[in-house]
């Protein structure tokens, strides 16, 4: 095989150098340099792959670490809700207990946790994976219990606004000051002189004295009435009260009243000696006596 020449040229002035090489040596020469230079491309390669293995684990573990550190925040979150839904729970019972319903039945609170699993966590991270659904499963558990006692407390509101109307609508109070000069019962007529059933009580009042309803209620009846004169019939939806020898009538069929509502004035219309309210409370439309439902001392004014 034969020789190659090379021709070595300084920069500047200078003497040109020439090399010779033989064809065999040359091969060699040229095999070793493209060696070193894989080598070297291999070892850089490396190095890079390496440094940035090192960056990416330092950034996921400083990612782990923030990411620790949101779940222990949830967990104390979690633990806080818990507490509350607790002390929830115990005021639900005692609201239940005096509206006379029902405890909650304790298989209620035996919550049944399903659903997908968390799918924006890194699987490589068994731990804080485990974390975080034992966390998810305490949110579901905890939301389920405060529907529960969203519900107990549902009920005890119904129930008591139930009977806030029965209050409401349930006679209480005197239709007007005065006093009693007639009872509820059997007594004597007044006008025929023999013994006859009297279906309320007689109030005794100045003329023009304001009457008022005694529960809520919607108007039956305003108008003249047989011997009761002008009178206002209330319905009070299990009750209806009767407001008889009126000398004025402030409603109408129809309208809605309140408890201490004016409803007429005192007069002595119809079958009247004198001055007075004639007062009945009917229960099924049957009379009874008014007394029964009217508390002491409480009017209106």
């Amino acid at each position: 095989m034969g020789k190659y020449s090379f021709q070595i040229i300084p920069p500047h002035s200078g003497k040109v150098r020439q090399l010779r090489v033989e064809g065999s040596r040359l091969k060699w020469v040229l095999f070793g340099l493209g060696a070193l230079v894989l080598i070297n491309a291999f070892i850089l390669g490396f190095n890079l792959f390496y440094v940035g293995k090192v960056a990416e684990n330092r950034t996921a573990g400083e990612t782990n670490e923030q990411l620790s550190a949101s779940l222990d925040a949830m967990s104390r979150r979690a633990d806080s809700l818990a507490t509350i839904i607790c002390d929830l729970r115990e005021m639900s019972t005692l609201v239940r207990d005096k509206a006379d319903l029902p405890p909650i039945d304790p298989a209620q609170y035996a919550y049944g946790i399903g659903g997908p699993e968390l799918d924006f966590l890194d699987p490589n991270k068994p731990i804080i994976l485990a974390r975080a659904r034992d966390i998810d499963r305490k949110l579901d558990s905890l939301i389920l219990s405060a529907k529960t006692e969203r519900k107990a407390l549902e009920e005890a509101r119904e129930h008591f606004e139930k009977k806030r109307h029965v209050l409401a609508h349930t006679p209480s109070i005197w239709p007007l000051r005065g006093y009693v000069s007639s009872g509820f019962g059997r007594r004597l007529d007044p006008f025929t002189g023999i013994w006859k059933m009297h279906e309320g009580i007689d109030i005794c009042a100045r003329r023009g004295t304001p009457v008022r309803a005694s529960a809520d209620g919607t108007i039956r009846f305003a108008g003249w009435y047989h011997g009761y004169g002008k009178m206002v019939r209330i319905n009070h939806t299990y009750y209806e009260t009767r407001y008889g020898h009126l000398d004025d009538i402030k409603v109408r069929p129809g309208q809605k009243v309140k408890r201490g509502d004016i409803i007429g004035t005192v007069g002595n219309t119809g079958n009247a000696t004198g001055v007075h309210l004639h007062y009945e409370v009917r229960v099924s439309g049957r009379p009874v006596d008014p007394r029964q439902y009217i508390s002491p001392e409480v009017v209106v004014d």
